[in-house]
C-alpha cells in the first residue's frame, strides 16, 4: 500500500506512513463531488473525475519527469550569457600590439601607434557593452524569478485550495511535530479569505479516548504566503469518559455537523460529539456535546445534552435528556440549542413525558420499597386499597395477592390453622389471614387485619373461606381469589 500523502510505500498494516507520518486511511474524498471512495481509486465512482490523491499525483510526476528532459532554468541562462560575455571581452583586451617597425621611419612609427589606440578603443567599448547586457540580463532575470515565484505561490494556493482540509490539518500537524500525543483527526473546515486583511484559515479538532484523561484540542491553520502557520487554541479533558466523533454515531447529516457558520457577525467552527461513561451502553448514562469555536478570539461555547442511554429501532443509539445541563443564554448557545433539533443522537423529552416518568420513578420506587417476604401485608394493603372499598360498599371483588416462595407469617404467632387437599390457611395474632398452595407451594396474603382484626376462620365449601371480623364476615374463593360480604 502507498502513503496518500507522500506516496512511498509502507508496510501492510501500518496506522500511519512510516515516512511523513500521515494517517493511513481505506477512503479518501473526491475533491470534486466530496464523496468517499476506495483509496486506491483513480476515477472517482460518483462523479468521474480523475481522482487527485497523493499517489496518483506522485505516479504522474515520476512519469511526465521520465517523459521528457528537465528545461534550461532562467538561471542557468543568465550564468551561460555571463560567461559568453567575460569571454568577449577577455578575447578584445588580447588583441596582440602591432609590432613596431624596426627602422626609424617616422610614418611607418605614427601608423603602429594608430593601430594600438583603434584597439584600445573597440576593447573598451566592448567592455562597456558587455558590462551593460550584464545588468540587462541580471534584471530581466529578476524580475522573471519574482514572476515564477508569484507563479509557485499561486500554485500553491490553489492547489492546498483542491485539497481536503482533513488531509491539510493532518500534514500541517504532522510536519510541525504536534502528532506525539497521537490523536485522532475529528473534523476540519476551511475559512475562505473574505478581504485582503483577513487570510484563509483552517480549524480542526483532534481528539483522543484510550487514555485515563479523553480530549479535544481545537487547531487553527492560517495561510501565511505559500506555508501554513500552525497553532493550538485550545484543549479540553473529559475524564472517566469516551469520545465519539462521526456523523454515524451522531446520527447527524454529514453536510450539517461540521460546518463554518457566522453568528451575531463573528466566523466559528460549529462541530458535536459524543461523551458517553467509559463502556456505557443501553440505560447508562451518555452526553452529546455541541460546540463553537470562535475562529477570531480562539474561544469555545459549548452546550451538552445528558441523559440515559436508549436505542434506535435501528439499532442506533441516543441519549434522551430533559435539556441541556447549560443555561441557553446568549446567541451562541441559542444557536446551538436549535442545532440540537437535527441531531438524532439527542431526544428532549416533552413536558408529558417528563410528568410520565416521573410517575413511574415514584411506582417503582414505592413497589421496591414493599418487596420482600418482610412486606407482603403492606404490598398487600397498597394493591388492595381500592378493593377493600368496594367490598365495604357490598361489591363483590377481584383480588391482588402476590405469590411469595417463603413464608410471610411467623408461625409462633399462628393463633388458627385450617387444612384441606389444597390449601393451608392460617390466622395469626394480629388478625391477619395467609394462604398457602400445595400445588405451588407459594404463599400470599388472604387478609390484613389492619383492615379489622379478623378473628376466626373456617372453610365454607370446599375452597372457600369465611372470614370473622368485628366489622362483619367475609367470604374468600381461594381459586378465584375473589372477595365478598357474607353477611
Amino acid at each position: 500500500m502507498r502513503c496518500q500523502h507522500c506516496g512511498h510505500e509502507v508496510p501492510d498494516g501500518s496506522v500511519f506512513c512510516n515516512h511523513c507520518g500521515y494517517r493511513m486511511s481505506n477512503e479518501i474524498t473526491c475533491s470534486y463531488c466530496h464523496e468517499t471512495m476506495p483509496a486506491t481509486s483513480v476515477f472517482c465512482p460518483h462523479c468521474g473525475k480523475a481522482v487527485d490523491n497523493a499517489v496518483n499525483v506522485a505516479s504522474r510526476q515520476t512519469t511526465a519527469a521520465q517523459a521528457s528532459p528537465r528545461p534550461t532554468t532562467y538561471n542557468e541562462q543568465r550564468i551561460a550569457a555571463q560567461r559568453r560575455a567575460q569571454q568577449r571581452q577577455a578575447n578584445a583586451w588580447q588583441q596582440p600590439e602591432p609590432e613596431e617597425p624596426e627602422d626609424d621611419d617616422d610614418n611607418e612609427s605614427t601608423g603602429g601607434r594608430s593601430h594600438y589606440n583603434r584597439n584600445l578603443i573597440i576593447g573598451i567599448i566592448l567592455a562597456a557593452l558587455a558590462i551593460g547586457l550584464l545588468s540587462l540580463l541580471k534584471h530581466c532575470n529578476s524580475r522573471e524569478n519574482d514572476r515564477l515565484e508569484a507563479r509557485a505561490d499561486s500554485a500553491a494556493l490553489a492547489a492546498d485550495s483542491s485539497q481536503d482540509p482533513m488531509a491539510v490539518l493532518t500534514a500541517e500537524l504532522s510536519r510541525n511535530s504536534f502528532t506525539d500525543d497521537k490523536a485522532y483527526t475529528g473534523c476540519a473546515v476551511r475559512f475562505a479569505s473574505t478581504d485582503p486583511d483577513t487570510p484563509e484559515r483552517i480549524v480542526g479538532v483532534t481528539y483522543k479516548d484510550d487514555t485515563d484523561r479523553p480530549f479535544i484540542k481545537v487547531y487553527q491553520l492560517t495561510r501565511d504566503g505559500a506555508q501554513w502557520k500552525t497553532e493550538l487554541g485550545q484543549t479540553k479533558y473529559f475524564d472517566g469518559r469516551s469520545i465519539i466523533m462521526d456523523n454515524s454515531s451522531l446520527i447527524a447529516d454529514g453536510m450539517n455537523v461540521p460546518r463554518a457558520v457566522t453568528v451575531d457577525g463573528k466566523q466559528y467552527l460549529y462541530f458535536a460529539f459524543l461523551n458517553h461513561l467509559k463502556g456505557a451502553g443501553e440505560g447508562n448514562n451518555g452526553r452529546v456535546t455541541l460546540a463553537l469555536y470562535d475562529v477570531d478570539a480562539k474561544k469555545m461555547t459549548t452546550l451538552t445534552y445528558d441523559g440515559q442511554i436508549r436505542s434506535r429501532t435501528d439499532g442506533r443509539q441516543y441519549v434522551y435528556s430533559r435539556g441541556p445541563l447549560e443555561n441557553t443564554n446568549g446567541s451562541e448557545r441559542t444557536f446551538l440549542r436549535q442545532e440540537a433539533a437535527s441531531i438524532g443522537a439527542i431526544k428532549v423529552a416533552t413536558q408529558e413525558e417528563i410528568d410520565a416518568e416521573e410517575e413511574a420513578k415514584a411506582k417503582e420506587e414505592e413497589e421496591k420499597a414493599l418487596a420482600g417476604e418482610e412486606n407482603a401485608e403492606k404490598k398487600w394493603e397498597h394493591d388492595n386499597a381500592e378493593n377493600m372499598d368496594k367490598l365495604k360498599e357490598g361489591e363483590e371483588v377481584k383480588m391482588k395477592p402476590t405469590q411469595y416462595d417463603k413464608p410471610i407469617i411467623n408461625m409462633k404467632e399462628i393463633k388458627d390453622k385450617l387444612e384441606n387437599d389444597r390449601y393451608l390457611v392460617f390466622l395469626d395474632t394480629k388478625g391477619s389471614v395467609v394462604g398457602f398452595n400445595k400445588n405451588s407451594r407459594k404463599y400470599f396474603t388472604i387478609y390484613s387485619g389492619k383492615n379489622g382484626a379478623a378473628t376466626g376462620i373456617s372453610f365454607n365449601g370446599d375452597n372457600n373461606v369465611l372470614i370473622k371480623t368485628g366489622g362483619g364476615n367475609i367470604t374468600y374463593d381461594l381459586v378465584n381469589d375473589r372477595a365478598k360480604n357474607a353477611n
